[in-house]
């Protein structure tokens, strides 16, 4: 596993949905049986994958992401080829499922592949035998399959764009990984972990920490990254200005709303906040609000204590 991925980090993610998963990786880790983690785009699939790598008795992972080649030369990517198998091949090629040999072969984003590729994999599943293009030999393939996909997987099971006797035959055992709005827990320590990457030094009060705990953060960890990388342009410094904008939209404030543990008030007073640090000009933050400048001076003596 890398040093700088998050789970560098991973005995600071103390919300207990997060230590479900962690609990069930353990269980499952050196097991030969099929395995599927799923959900949300950004709630480190891939990640936890590399943990469960980390603490198995398996030597290797092969990590294949399923969009990432067209579906034309996705089999000979794959299973490989042999000399002559097409205008091209001038030589064997052993393909990439050949270096999972042994230990753990993660299809990532399965739910990516047609109709027809999902009906090869399954006889290759389960039979754990391939034929390289070109050749009359099957190959055996001696690996653990571990697959992603995305939460919606079993209502696209349900509408007929998944195959449903290849999703119960990869689905063996199943993790749900759930997104941040359901382990508000792990996103401080999170922030704090990209934060440091960026050599960014975090000084940010409760009320802001309060904010991040009830951003929705729709992206999951992706977008915390992608927030600390912003935060960190031209600055050494997080500071709660930078929480205090993701509330700069009416819609971020909205979700925001219905995902808090917060009050409403609270909240909008946070946001306020944010307002008078970023524009210094009651007049434009009343205009913002929609409100009269009184109304504004109102809400600010109220706030004082």
């Amino acid at each position: 596993m890398q040093n700088d991925t998050i789970f560098t980090l991973i005995k600071n993610l103390e919300d207990k949905k997060s230590l479900a998963v962690k609990e069930t990786i353990h269980q499952v880790a050196d097991l030969t049986t099929n395995l599927l983690i799923y959900g949300e785009t950004g709630v480190g699939k891939d990640f936890w994958i590399d943990y469960l790598f980390e603490i198995s008795r398996y030597k290797t992972i092969l990590n294949l992401h399923c969009g990432d080649v067209p579906e034309n030369l996705l089999e000979s990517e794959w299973f490989g080829y042999k000399r002559g198998a097409f205008t091209g091949a001038d030589r064997d090629y052993p393909g990439k499922w050949k270096k999972a040999e042994g230990g753990i072969l993660f299809l990532n984003q399965i739910d990516l592949l047609s109709l027809n590729l999902q009906s090869k994999l399954l006889r290759i599943i389960e039979r754990k035998k391939y034929y390289p293009l070109g050749s009359a030999r099957e190959k055996d393939i001696d690996a653990r399959f571990i697959f992603s996909a995305d939460d919606d997987i079993e209502q696209k099971t349900r509408e007929g764009l998944f195959r449903e006797d290849l999703y119960f035959r990869i689905s063996s055992y199943s993790i749900r990984v759930p997104p941040l709005r359901e382990r508000k827990k792990d996103i401080l320590p999170l922030v704090l972990f990209f934060a440091h990457r960026k050599q960014l030094k975090v000084t940010i009060s409760q009320k802001a920490i309060n904010v991040l705990s009830g951003y929705p953060w729709g992206g999951n960890i992706r977008e915390i990254e992608n927030f600390t990388t912003n935060a960190s342009v031209g600055k050494k410094e997080l500071t709660d200005d930078d929480i205090f904008a993701l509330l700069r939209t009416s819609e971020d404030f909205f979700h925001t709303v219905n995902d808090s543990d917060m009050s409403l008030g609270q909240l909008e007073n946070r946001y306020i906040d944010y307002l008078m640090k970023k524009y210094k000009n009651k007049t434009k933050v009343a205009k913002i609000l929609a409100i009269s400048r009184k109304s504004l001076y109102n809400k600010l003596n109220k706030q004082q204590p």
